[in-house]
């Protein structure tokens, strides 16, 4: 009676144990790192039989291969790595992988008397790793019990890191796509050779820029720029060069307005579009006029040769609310590109500014 006791008592603690085990991924708080989930498989280990070292080995997505990634402690990295080439060698390390059951074996690399537990970390869908658990214990004195809970916990551990390592790979593919989906949006708004705006985007945003200087009672003014004899350029030394000079144009535009809120789209050709929020005429005349003489007074450097180019502007804009709720982006540029012929017409590399007219239509 007293031995049908003891064993019935046995295995009560056997049931709790394997219990407790079962309640592992209780202990991670998901999503959680390999190294969280690391330190609680090994703190549950310690908790069944002796450890004098334990490695973690990894497989790599890439190259498939077994990586050591995890050790306890950190000074038996070595001894790790050559026991597990060792039992690689004679095809232990594959065998128990096919078991997918932990393995109690003499340890190779170590001193004589140690043992080596390897545990499996696998799942129906996956081979995560391998874990080699070196114990000082002879064979004889790690029971079939503890065997047992390691399948137990190994099997947790297992279902806990693939979902993390599914957790971080769903991650990085959103990150990867969104990273990518925010490359299409800046390809997509630039022009590919200059890396301003294109005229798609300046048609989007210049409406939006309306509408907020309206609401808000803000200025808005706008320049339109067109290089002069801009066609000598590509005939005399090439469109490379010419290239060359539209993309040191809107560099040189850059350097001098305010990346923050203004902003420079490619219009057409050789004409650019510099939009200014907040900002009166009064200043984005003599902005206009800054520019000019920046750009005039540049020489490009063309496969030896020095490019000069000169710029004329069309400047128009309105300050807080204008006397007319008429305002489009179409009637806007219109009356820029006015101003923009009036400054071609007086003789090129110039600037004509003015106030915003809309165009009345007869009754």
């Amino acid at each position: 009676m007293d031995v049908m006791a003891a064993n019935h008592s046995a295995l009560i603690q056997l049931v709790d144990k394997i219990e407790q085990l079962g309640q592992f991924q209780d202990k991670i708080d998901f999503p959680a790192s390999v190294q969280q989930i690391w330190e609680a498989f090994l703190e549950d280990i310690r908790n069944l039989i002796e450890v004098a070292g334990c490695a973690l080995f990894m497989v790599d997505e890439q190259s498939q291969e077994f990586t050591l990634t995890q050790v306890e402690p950190r000074a038996m990295r070595d001894l790790c790595r050559n026991e597990s080439d060792a039992q690689i060698e004679l095809g232990i390390f594959s065998w128990v992988l096919k078991r997918r059951q932990p393995a109690l074996i003499p340890a190779l690399a170590s001193e004589r008397g140690r043992s080596l537990v390897m545990l499996p970390l696998a799942t129906l869908k996956r081979t995560l790793g391998m874990v080699m658990v070196l114990t000082p214990l002879q064979a004889s004195l790690v029971t079939q019990e503890n065997m047992r809970l390691l399948a137990v916990l190994a099997k947790q551990c297992s279902l806990v890191m693939e979902n993390s390592l599914l957790y971080e790979g769903l991650k990085k593919k959103n990150e990867s796509l969104e990273k990518a989906n925010k490359q299409i949006r800046y390809l997509a708004q630039r022009d590919p050779l200059t890396r301003c705006y294109n005229r798609g985007y300046m048609n989007e945003q210049l409406p939006r820029e309306i509408r907020r200087a309206l609401r808000y009672q803000r200025a808005l003014s706008i320049a339109l720029c067109d290089l002069d004899h801009f066609k000598s350029i590509n005939d005399t030394y090439g469109h490379q060069c010419g290239d060359l000079v539209l993309r040191e144009f809107v560099k040189s535009v850059n350097e001098l307005i305010r990346t923050d809120s203004d902003w420079l789209a490619r219009y057409g050709g050789e004409e650019f579009l510099l939009v200014l929020p907040e900002t009166t005429l009064d200043n984005a005349l003599p902005l206009a006029e800054r520019l000019r003489r920046h750009i005039a007074g540049k020489a490009f450097d063309c496969q030896g040769e020095k490019v000069t180019v000169a710029a004329s502007f069309g400047v128009t804009g309105f300050d807080r609310r204008p006397a007319t709720d008429s305002v489009t982006a179409e009637a806007l540029l219109r009356c820029a590109d006015e101003n923009l012929y009036q400054a071609k017409i007086r003789g090129r590399n110039c600037v004509v500014s003015g106030p915003f007219t809309p165009v009345t239509t007869a009754s």
